[in-house]
């Protein structure tokens, strides 16, 4: 392309954030309560449908609501109202707006999905609503920075939904003959940035009044990423500086946006390590102990304490040893007397079972009620009627494995009374991410579905080489393993596999 770089950047970006769930996912409901709104769910695919929440207090996508029934109806518990992202692996995600009260209604086939609601109080109005100063810096970015659409293409989030990611490409001429016009773009997003909430009088609603401070969350948030990027693609440092000085990072304000753990995330890697990653070994790596030890030259009080309870959760994904991640939660006992944390990390990050972590004589179970129990004790307790164990290891991040599920679930109807007992055991490091998978699944109630404890320190797992899922085996009734690499619950293959042993 003549005197244009071309760049691509995905335009819509999903970040966690630690804060609690303002939204709660209740129990199937075709009535709607005074502070609810309901979901009408028809899906003829095999994909299940995602739903986002974001309201102005709280913002939790490791919490999302995923579903995989063909029709359902879902009541959600609303406290404020929430901005709706509705994913599927079929279509790209489409965003609503609710509030208690409305209806969400979600069609889904092979080629489209189509996301309706009642927004009775106009929110989706509201929120896209661009006020003069906020279109001329459209206008400006607009000039400079160009969308080629017939460039796109689709991306793939967390395995449960499809973006669309697009070519840019900047106006350099532009850019070179008025170098000012880059300057006034700046200057116009650091406003956008800066911007504080403005209280309207004449709004007496406290909804309206949510949607007013969800808008402007919107907004900055949008600025921010705009930002980001024109520093990254136009390799100004200095911008960083800008983003990191502007009030967007003071505490009073900043630590109440759904958007916060983002904002820290970014500021943890872009400021205080510098960008810098890992990469020589097949899976990259982030220092965050290091960014832990290096945030009090940064922040103070409350966002210092946010930031390292950030890094701590990092520390877990990246596999740090629980040596490690011990060695930095005791200092964070020690630097912010926060007890409560400590003891929910320990007991969400499994740091609380070390004897049974560490076990390596038998797999150690946690069941949905907490209670612990081994592999070998779960087959000596079954009744006679039991003559197979197919058991599926899966974990709440491993899309193939989710969307097995259903199958697993018809499966599980269709054998369990000819004797087999389907059992789940669950890889995940996260308690909490496998009790939030564990109920897009009907799972929170199976009697044997139990969270894996000593993955890492077992034999058993080292004997049947099990580093990837979904991986399911099959155990007769002593328990010893007869099919080390079964057939998934997809397909007639296991129906044949199951049916010739039981015959036997």
């Amino acid at each position: 392309m003549n005197n244009k770089s071309l760049l691509f950047l995905v335009l819509i970006l999903i970040v966690a954030c630690n804060t609690e769930a303002e939204n709660t996912l209740l129990e199937p409901s075709a009535e709607k309560q005074p502070n609810e709104a309901v979901v009408i769910i028809s899906n003829s695919t095999d994909s299940p449908i995602s739903i986002e929440l974001l309201d102005s207090i709280a913002h939790r996508p490791d919490n999302w609501i995923v579903n995989y029934n063909s029709v359902d109806t879902i009541a959600l518990k609303l406290n404020h109202p929430a901005r709706a992202t509705v994913h599927s692996l079929v279509d790209y995600r489409q965003t609503k707006f609710i509030s208690r009260g409305d209806t969400l209604r979600i069609d889904l086939d092979s080629t489209k999905m189509n996301v309706r609601s009642t927004d009775r109080l106009d929110a989706q109005k509201i929120v896209e609503e661009r006020s003069k100063i906020l279109s001329e810096t459209d206008s400006l970015f607009n000039l400079l920075i160009a969308v080629d659409s017939s460039l796109a293409f689709k991306g793939v989030d967390y395995g449960l939904s499809v973006s669309k990611v697009y070519g840019l490409s900047i106006n350099k001429p532009l850019l070179e003959s008025n170098p000012e016009l880059y300057d006034k773009l700046v200057e116009k997003l650091i406003y956008q940035l800066e911007a504080t909430p403005t209280p309207l009088l004449e709004i007496s609603s406290p909804e309206l009044e949510a949607i007013q401070g969800l808008k402007y969350e919107i907004d900055r948030r949008e600025a921010y990423l705009r930002l980001s990027f024109l520093a990254s693609q136009f390799d100004k440092p200095e911008i960083y500086d800008q983003i990191f000085n502007s009030n967007l990072y003071q505490t009073d304000i900043f630590v109440k946006s759904p958007f916060v753990r983002g904002y820290l995330s970014y500021l943890i890697i872009k400021l205080v390590l510098n960008g810098e990653e890992d990469r020589s070994t097949n899976k990259s790596y982030i220092n965050y102990k290091e960014a832990y030890d290096k945030l009090p030259d940064y922040l103070e009080g409350d966002l210092l304490a946010y930031a390292r309870k950030i890094c701590l959760e990092q520390m877990v994904s990246f596999e740090e040893s629980n040596i490690n991640v011990r060695k930095y939660l005791s200092k964070f006992l020690v630097d912010h007397q926060d007890s409560a944390f400590v003891a929910s990390f320990e007991e969400r990050y499994l740091l609380a079972y070390d004897a049974e972590i560490n076990s390596t004589a038998d797999l150690m179970l946690m069941s949905n009620a907490g209670s612990m129990l081994t592999l070998s004790e779960l087959v000596k307790e079954a009744s006679d009627s039991t003559q197979l164990y197919y058991v599926d290891f899966w974990a709440s991040w491993c899309a193939p494995c989710r969307q097995a599920m259903p199958f697993s679930e018809e499966k599980r109807a269709l054998f369990e009374d000819k004797g087999v007992k389907f059992i789940y055991l669950s890889m995940d490091r996260d308690k909490q991410k496998w009790e939030t998978a564990s109920l897009s699944h009907h799972l929170e109630t199976y009697e044997h579905s139990y969270l894996l404890i000593n993955p890492e320190a077992q034999q058993f797992i080292k004997d049947l080489k099990i580093d990837f899922i979904p991986r399911y085996i099959i155990l007769n009734s002593e328990g010893k393993v007869i099919e080390d690499n079964a057939p998934g619950p997809e397909g007639e293959r296991l129906d044949e596999v199951l049916l010739e042993y039981l015959g036997s």
